[in-house]
């Protein structure tokens, strides 16, 4: 009997020491990151980008981070409520917090995408379990200068019950005679709700839209 023992405590010692690392892997991923607590806005993201110029140019901000490669998953995946399926092979790290167990990290990157040399920025949210696999992930901000017309981001809040609530903005840029739009006005394309849950998947609740584009 003793001698089942000695294979039952090496392993034992082999999946303790497979956890500290898996740990401390995420540890030191986690030092590129802030640390936030939620609720979180798209008001507090105007860090990492700016606009230049009459031409509202889109530029990412200076940032002292190095870069980070996606995984072969994460840049497989097609975000939820992405509009433009473009993506960078690289993205700069930005925050992170932890709801109901799941890991969730904010990252951001730029593109550029059919709207000529405008570059369209974007702001998503990963999901990922205790040993750091790939969950889920969600587009809360894709902002560009939609062809000098209009300008087009989100504004989103993500609340401290996990709620996930997306507001699609537009803002014109010339008038639209059509739509009886001014250069100036602002308005909703759309309004959307998500919920964050145990499982890591960002499920969707309600969907309203207002003006297609």
């Amino acid at each position: 009997m003793k001698y089942l023992i000695y294979p039952i405590i090496i392993c034992f010692i082999v999946f303790g020491n497979v956890n500290k690392a898996i740990a401390d892997t995420i540890k030191n991923e986690l030092k590129h990151y802030k640390k936030i607590d939620l609720p979180y806005s798209s008001n507090e993201t105007t860090e990492y980008y700016y606009w230049k110029g009459d031409d509202y140019v889109l530029y990412i901000s200076p940032n002292p981070k190095i870069p980070i490669r996606f995984s072969a998953k994460e840049y497989a995946y097609t975000p939820k409520l992405v509009r433009f399926s473009y993506k960078n092979s690289f993205y700069y790290p930005a925050i992170y917090f932890n709801y109901k167990n799941i890991l969730y990290k904010g990252i951001i990157y730029m593109v550029y995408g059919t709207y000529g040399d405008d570059a369209i920025f974007f702001f998503q949210l990963n999901s990922y379990d205790k040993q750091g696999n790939f969950i889920d992930a969600i587009t809360l901000d894709e902002r560009l200068n939609a062809e000098g017309e209009a300008l087009w981001w989100s504004d989103f809040k993500i609340q401290a019950d996990g709620r996930i609530t997306v507001n699609k903005m537009e803002q014109m840029l010339i008038d639209d005679n059509g739509d009886n739009l001014k250069a100036g006005d602002i308005h909703v394309l759309a309004k959307i709700e998500y919920q964050m849950g145990s499982s890591g998947t960002f499920k969707k609740i309600k969907e309203t839209v207002i003006r297609q584009r």
